[in-house]
């Protein structure tokens, strides 16, 4: 067990116990029971190169580019009445493959984690859309440079696509009649893995110029002998203006001859929804990185990362990106990760907001170890895993076309109490953000063991502990928190005045059990030893 002080053993205690209990504030808890879930809905549309691709990989000359609809699939909270309400944009890993072929375990906008979180934020009062984007690139590639190449024009893709969305959710207010029920100036985008490249892309990537203002003036480079001269790797008359608001960008000779063949006069961007901002109040990552640290400035939105510091495929400070191939990892950029965007945040003041959250209303950071205002670090993961938050159901196994990924996590219980985490974190920074008005003080009645006539024995215990209370306060539901303010156990429907409470797996430590009754909550500490 972590030695604590015996003051910052009781700040910590009570800030648990404060955030565990209350369950009727709006965007900080859950207060809805039941979410809405739409059918995927296209907002908008776009040109992907994933159809010649196809083509090329496939022997097939001659293969164009196709419009392809950009999707939202909305996550609501049934029932609410509200008109102003924040939105998140939820963008999912893959690589820039479609799942049967990224050589990861995710990869669609239906992955466990996705919908788990969407869900969550949903219950709390937030508007969910998890979105997909434009994929398409060829990591078979043997040369890392053209590996490089591919790979940044499909990040710039994607970036394209999470501004269009942006803009259409602005339009859904100005023009559409509000069809979603948001505020527009209240709009985060939160990226996943791969959508994490995005986010922070889509954040701090607002000027084309930006990109090649680096430290490494060849980094977004082509250069001799691959090309006779140094070419960009990005160029706006041939991908379109950053923010996709136009003009059309078309493929001319050149181009056709850098990227294998691709037809001449295909279409590689259109514009959308031009005319509101693409900007936004709020950016979080789960993993991924930025393509250069430099793109960050001081009037950016807020950001809040979460990090396995030891991932393969997002450097958790400023180093090599390796993506996953059927040959394994193959290092392809230098790009920075939430260790150092975090730092950088902090020092350029786009995190000072976060300082106004209220004492005792922060557990997860009071026990987070980065010293930052807005970085989550996860260390020891489960396979040392870079997105321990992820599972995939083992009734629905990754698809046999992608022999190279045999190792998928299917333990949803582990992974849920990482999103624990994830959102008890980004809840109260949510609510200072984007300016929410959360009531961080209001709770429900604090019971008594007097109330219940508990009794709880023994505390401390080696093995298991017995719980039980009156015939007249049964209790309705239990959790387990650990130290850091993670579920670790619960029963959503325990409706019975006594249970058992087994140690299992716990590790020596304290924890706090939480009971819900019909006229309040009640939580105890509990200590293995």
């Amino acid at each position: 067990m972590r030695i604590f002080t015996k003051l910052s053993f009781l700040f910590v205690f009570m800030a648990l116990v404060t955030v565990i209990n209350a369950q009727n504030r709006r965007y900080l808890d859950p207060v809805f029971e039941n979410v809405k879930v739409s059918a995927p809905t296209p907002v908008a549309a776009n040109y992907t190169v994933m159809t010649w691709i196809g083509g090329l990989l496939q022997g097939v000359q001659g293969v164009h580019t196709a419009k392809q609809p950009l999707v939202c699939q909305f996550y609501t909270p049934e029932g609410d009445t509200k008109t102003d309400r924040p939105l998140v944009i939820y963008i999912h890993t893959g690589s820039f493959l479609p799942y049967q072929i990224n050589a990861s375990c995710g990869g669609t906008m239906q992955d466990s984690s996705n919908v788990e979180i969407a869900k969550r934020l949903a219950k709390m009062g937030y508007v969910v859309a998890v979105v997909n984007y434009r994929q398409g690139w060829i990591p078979t590639l043997e040369q890392e440079l053209l590996k490089r190449y591919f790979l940044i024009n499909a990040t710039y893709r994607g970036v394209q696509d999470v501004a269009t969305y942006v803009r259409y959710f602005r339009r859904s207010v100005s023009e559409f009649g509000n069809p979603h029920g948001i505020d527009p100036d209240k709009i985060t985008v939160w990226g996943q893995g791969t959508g994490g490249y995005l986010s922070l892309a889509a954040a701090y990537l607002q000027e084309f110029n930006q990109i090649y203002a680096t430290s490494d003036p060849l980094k977004f480079w082509l250069v001799p002998p691959l090309t006779p001269v140094n070419i960009l790797m990005v160029r706006e008359q041939y991908n379109g203006l950053v923010d996709a608001t136009g003009p059309v960008a078309t493929v001319d000779a050149q181009y056709s001859a850098l990227n294998l063949g691709l037809p001449v006069g295909d279409t590689l961007c259109i514009p959308n929804h031009v005319g509101p901002s693409s900007r936004f109040a709020l950016c979080v990552n789960m993993g991924g990185a930025l393509g250069d640290s430099t793109w960050m400035r001081a009037d950016n939105p807020p950001l809040i990362s979460y990090h396995v510091k030891t991932d393969l495929f997002a450097p958790c400070e400023t180093d090599v990106l390796n993506v996953p191939t059927s040959r394994g990892p193959e290092p392809v950029v230098e790009v920075s990760g939430s260790c150092d965007m975090s730092r950088i945040a902090d020092r350029l003041g786009l995190n000072e907001v976060f300082k106004s959250i209220p004492a005792g209303h922060d557990p997860y950071g009071a026990v987070s170890k980065t010293g930052r205002l807005a970085y989550y670090q996860f260390d020891n993961t489960p396979e040392d895993s870079g997105s321990p938050w992820e599972w995939q159901a083992s009734s629905t196994p990754k698809p046999t076309t992608d022999p190279s990924v045999t190792d998928c996590n299917t333990d949803a219980a582990k992974s849920r109490m990482y999103i624990d985490t994830i959102v008890g974190y980004f809840a109260p920074r949510a609510c200072v953000a984007l300016g929410l008005n959360c009531d961080f003080n209001s709770s429900v009645t604090d019971l008594t063991d007097a109330n219940v006539d508990l009794k709880m024995a023994p505390n401390p215990a080696t093995t298991d502990v017995t719980i039980s209370v009156s015939e007249a306060t049964p209790v309705r539901s239990w959790s387990v928190f650990d130290i850091s303010g993670r579920m670790v156990r619960s029963n959503a429907q325990a409706n019975t005045t006594s249970f058992v409470l087994r140690r299992d797996n716990l590790h020596n430590g304290m924890y706090l059990v939480k009971m819900q009754f019909d006229k309040g909550t009640l939580t105890k500490k509990l200590i293995f030893e």
